[in-house]
């Protein structure tokens, strides 16, 4: 196939470019994006701008459909769902007031369990509940107006694996939380690279497979093994923290490598 490359990120030059906010409605931008043998998106585009851009090019990276189709964790359990991965037991609610309801009678889910709003990174969304007034302290802190979703607790020994999707490109790494419920780093959570290398195999080769099937090739996911069976997926983190990729130095050129590779038809992960 013959034609050139067009990036719309200017952290990303290649044959010919485009500002991020080229103007897609101008007949020349259009004419540039419809006749490109691929599309390097702008970075941080909006739905609205992305679907504009995907419906006049060819090729793109990276590949945000199952972001905006999938976008909270209640729809991702659902995707979980679909695609038939394993994915700990969960029940949505449409409003922390429904959830609040249903605990007057019986919940289907003993304590402990896991209370998650539909956004939030960070673990600023995500509470243990291990008694009622846990669960009410939990919904009292989500939005009145968003799903939430309580979800079986699984016991993962204080780490779970962070699997850092761009295009045919993968890092992971073990955050350790100790005796703490939350492994994030940004609530304490220490990166660990180097441990327990089969498992990280495990959890790559899982994610890689997940990715061929959702079409996803940026993302981060949280991965958790708490017993000899196959990884039970967690989340999908579109908004990743990029400590563990060397910061934002690092994210770049990972990502700069990935356009490399997606160049030459490589768009998503193999392992």
């Amino acid at each position: 196939m013959t034609g050139y490359f067009l990036s719309m990120n200017h952290l990303v030059p290649l044959e010919e470019n485009l500002p991020n906010l080229a103007p897609v409605d101008d007949p020349a931008v259009a004419l540039l994006i419809r006749s490109a043998r691929g599309v390097v998106l702008p970075r941080g585009a909006t739905e609205k701008r992305y679907r504009q851009i995907t419906a006049m090019a060819r090729n793109w990276f990276p590949n945000l459909d199952a972001r905006y189709a999938y976008p909270g964790k209640t729809t991702q359990s659902l995707l979980f769902r679909r695609l038939k991965v394993r994915h700990p037991t969960t029940f949505v609610y449409p409003d922390p007031q429904e959830l609040m309801d249903a605990e007057k009678g019986i919940l289907p889910l003993d304590y402990p369990f896991v209370l998650k709003g539909d956004l939030g990174g960070g673990g600023s969304a995500v509470f243990p509940v291990t008694s009622r007034n846990d669960l009410l302290h939990g919904l009292n802190r989500l939005p009145a107006e968003r799903p939430v979703l309580i979800q079986q607790w699984v016991k993962h020994g204080g780490m779970d694996l962070r699997v850092v999707v761009v295009g045919a490109k993968m890092v992971s790494y073990f955050r350790v939380g100790g005796e703490n419920f939350y492994n994030n780093v940004c609530r304490g959570g220490r990166m660990h690279p180097e441990i327990f290398p089969e498992l990280q195999y495990r959890g790559m080769a899982a994610v890689a497979r997940f990715c061929h099937l959702a079409g996803i090739n940026l993302a981060g996911f949280d991965l958790m093994f708490p017993d000899e069976g196959s990884p039970v997926f967690i989340e999908i983190n579109y908004n990743f923290g990029r400590k563990g990729l060397g910061g934002t130095p690092g994210f770049r050129r990972l990502f700069q490598e990935a356009v490399g590779l997606w160049q030459q038809g490589m768009a998503y992960p193999v392992i």
